[in-house]
């Protein structure tokens, strides 16, 4: 594998994120309904804008899953990516720096609005689908997050879970925790598992597992270390992407999986930043593959009289088995990351701008999206090649982004704000 990173031990490290979780079975959670609207608003503007109404032309190309039913409405929201914000409590360095100073953010959940402090006596506000506080449990977070697109998969079509945000504000927790040592801790890509496998025939269906890592543009597997440059494929006609050269592993329980979780965090690549001490030098892409039988109905049984009073009957035929296939990926993408904060150097600086660059592109393709481009450059990084299922046809897509409250911060946490509210609403921008 590329040299210049340190793996990861496959332990989550303790984190006043992870004191967090542990505790949310005593977290208050409020309740939480969708709104399809957007605005954003400045506090000091009397006249807010008209909330946009996106085609699905302007986000979606062609992508449904195979053997999928056509035509499946995404609960009054088909066409758009549903975006929910996550914010992280203060950490032990914060609540010592940051003491005499109010958060940067002020979240009102009931009614999905997010403020953003300019300075003490103005705010931006924006719109979420989902506003998650400090105290919102991992339960919670995969209900609002992951569930409906998990639901959408097992029905055949294909969903994405993404996460975005600065280095340190808790992605790979929302997303991969194992939730050993608490179960209500468990992250999203265990709880989608758990689902999957609850709602599936252990004889008839089967699900399998690939969990890869984009590195510096290479695609390394994280089931096989030695399978470090793997080729993306593109099918000419349907245009799905697929990654023929990685490790597939059928899983049959939680525990097989947890244990494949593991053994692929443990090859993941981290470095030691003056904003995290893990943070995560790679975009990890768990691809997640159903294969449902639905069975075959049978020919109604009819029933006629002959002209001399004998009746004819029509022997009912079983028609063959539907084999329907549907792909979920999970997607923890790397932070993003200013080089004079993290304090980055060497190699390390190397892989900031790579990462940096992966997530621009990701950008540039849902502008483009957005403006009905005639070229969406996919093909600028292998991370929106990846990912270009994930915005296309009837599939299903999930994107939180985590934020953290300290005003030191405040750069980075508009920065992750702007780009949840491109992806939810990208018309108006």
């Amino acid at each position: 594998m590329a040299s210049g990173g340190s793996y990861r031990n496959g332990t989550p490290k303790a984190s006043s994120s992870s004191s967090s979780s542990s505790s949310s079975s005593k977290a208050v959670e409020r309740p939480l309904s969708l709104n399809p609207n957007n605005n954003k608003t400045s506090s000091s503007s009397t006249k807010p804008k008209p909330s946009p109404t996106p085609s699905s032309a302007a986000l979606r190309r062609s992508s449904a899953a195979s053997g999928a039913p056509a035509g499946k409405d995404d609960a009054g929201v088909l066409g758009r990516v549903r975006v929910a914000v996550r914010l992280r409590p203060r950490n032990a360095e914060e609540l010592v720096a940051d003491a005499d100073f109010s958060d940067c953010v002020e979240l009102q959940p009931e009614l999905k609005r997010l403020k953003l402090r300019k300075n003490n006596w103005d705010s931006d506000t924006y719109e979420f689908d989902e506003v998650l506080t400090e105290f919102a449990s991992q339960k919670r977070v995969y209900e609002v997050v992951a569930k409906p697109v998990v639901e959408s998969v097992l029905e055949g079509y294909n969903g994405t879970v993404m996460a975005y945000g600065q280095t340190g504000t808790g992605k790979t927790f929302t997303l991969g925790l194992l939730g050993e040592e608490d179960t209500a801790s468990r992250g999203i890509m265990v709880r989608s598992m758990e689902d999957i496998l609850a709602n599936i025939s252990a004889e008839m269906d089967s699900v399998s597992v690939s969990y890869l890592q984009l590195y510096m543009e290479t695609i390394q597997d994280l089931l096989d270390p030695a399978n470090d440059s793997i080729a993306i494929s593109e099918d000419p006609k349907t245009g799905d992407v697929s990654v023929p050269g990685a490790t597939l592993v059928e899983v049959r329980d939680r525990h097989s999986f947890v244990e494949l979780l593991r053994a692929g965090e443990a090859h993941r690549f981290a470095a030691n930043t003056k904003l995290n001490t893990e943070s995560s030098r790679s975009h990890a892409i768990l691809m997640v593959h159903v294969r449902r039988s639905v069975k075959g109905r049978r020919d109604r049984e009819v029933t006629s009289s002959s002209e001399n009073g004998n009746a004819s009957h029509l022997t009912r035929t079983l028609k063959p088995p539907t084999i329907r296939k549907s792909k979920l990926v999970v997607v923890d993408l790397a932070g993003s990351e200013r080089i004079d904060k993290s304090g980055s150097e060497g190699h390390t600086i190397e892989e900031a701008k790579s990462i940096n660059l992966s997530l621009s592109a990701l950008g540039k393709c849902i502008n483009a999206l957005a403006e009905n481009s005639a070229h969406v450059p996919f093909r600028d990084s292998k991370l929106t090649r990846l990912l270009r299922d994930s915005f296309g046809g009837t599939g299903r897509t999930s994107l939180v982004v985590t934020i953290g409250p300290s005003p030191c911060h405040r750069g980075e946490t508009a920065s992750t704000i702007m780009f949840g509210q491109r992806v939810r609403f990208p018309n108006c921008w």
